[in-house]
């Protein structure tokens, strides 16, 4: 059975709430940082942000043991209602070696972000965890257009099932429809985590996947590495979000039309061209909350609400 039989749910957001600002992986630009809090604000919600989450490490905003630290307490404090990660970059599974998650999975709390965000999103949304939001990141908002922002609002606020996910045209890889929980993010970001203890349970998944900056050889890479180690075996359908930056960008050999032969070759239901993932339209998905994908009408429609 789906893992989604056991998920919680994080509270739905009201008005006025106040949201933990975090930054688990790399540093951030101030400017665009500011910016985002501006949308957090005309979302209705309070953005509350310490000043140690400015700090610089290399590629890191802070060693491991602060970063967890301060990812933990964002968690387990009372007066947030949710936690929102302003950057990915890298680091984020750095700090699984320094939370107990499954003490994180039993304080259901929403937490949006996407990228590198994607190794915390998908344990805390494992059985016995709760649904999670894949999203706009902090940095990312200001560019994020006004439908996209309802809808993510939509999810954060609305406990109840909202239909239809606004992914944009889709376009038929493998056509056929199932239920399935959400899961996945960033392909690489799996990748790096398969044969490890923090890989997701993918088992009944509709698979979400998107990535950027990649030569095409290397996405068929890290789909190759998960297939071969039988991560894919069970997975229910597959859903190709965006690829900007993924060279080359046309043709045969294009990092889209390989990364779609090798979902093809899967033989369960598959859409491409979803807008989620590096994109101004990055459009929010709940991991762990049960959908279905009806590939060959291009469709995903939630079943259920993100929240309480």
């Amino acid at each position: 059975m789906p893992q989604a039989t056991a998920l919680q749910r994080a509270p739905a957001l009201r008005p006025g709430d106040r949201v933990r600002l975090v930054a688990p992986a790399s540093p951030f630009d101030r400017k665009r940082f500011e910016r985002g809090m501006d949308v957090i604000r005309r979302l209705g919600l309070v953005p509350v942000c310490d000043r140690a989450e400015f700090a610089e490490n290399g590629f890191l905003a802070g060693d491991d043991e602060s970063r967890a630290r301060r990812l933990r307490q964002a968690f387990l404090e009372e007066d947030t209602r949710a936690v929102w990660a302003i950057r990915g970059g890298y680091g984020t599974a750095r700090l699984f070696s320094h939370l107990d998650l499954a003490e994180l999975r039993r304080r259901p709390k929403m937490l949006i972000g996407f990228s590198d965000l994607t190794a915390l999103l998908n344990q805390l949304c494992a059985s016995g965890g709760f649904a999670v939001v894949h999203g706009p990141v902090i940095t990312q908002l200001p560019d994020v257009p006004a439908p996209a922002l309802r809808w993510l609002k939509r999810l954060l606020f609305d406990p109840t099932p909202p239909g239809p996910v606004p992914l944009g045209k889709l376009k038929p890889l493998v056509p056929g429809g199932v239920n399935g929980f959400l899961a996945g993010g960033n392909l690489s970001i799996l990748a790096s985590l398969c044969g490890t203890p923090y890989f997701p349970e993918l088992s009944g998944a509709i698979l979400c996947l998107e990535d950027t900056g990649e030569a095409a050889y290397r996405l068929d890479r890290c789909f190759l590495q998960l297939r071969q180690a039988g991560a894919l075996d069970r997975v229910f359908g597959v859903i190709l979000g965006r690829l900007d930056g993924c060279t080359p960008d046309t043709g045969r050999w294009s990092a889209r039309a390989t990364l779609e032969r090798a979902v093809q070759a899967l033989g369960v239901p598959a859409v491409s061209g979803a807008s989620f993932g590096h994109f101004c339209r990055n459009v929010a998905l709940p991991l762990g909350a049960m959908a279905r994908l009806d590939a060959g009408r291009g469709e995903l429609w939630l079943l259920e609400g993100a929240v309480l």
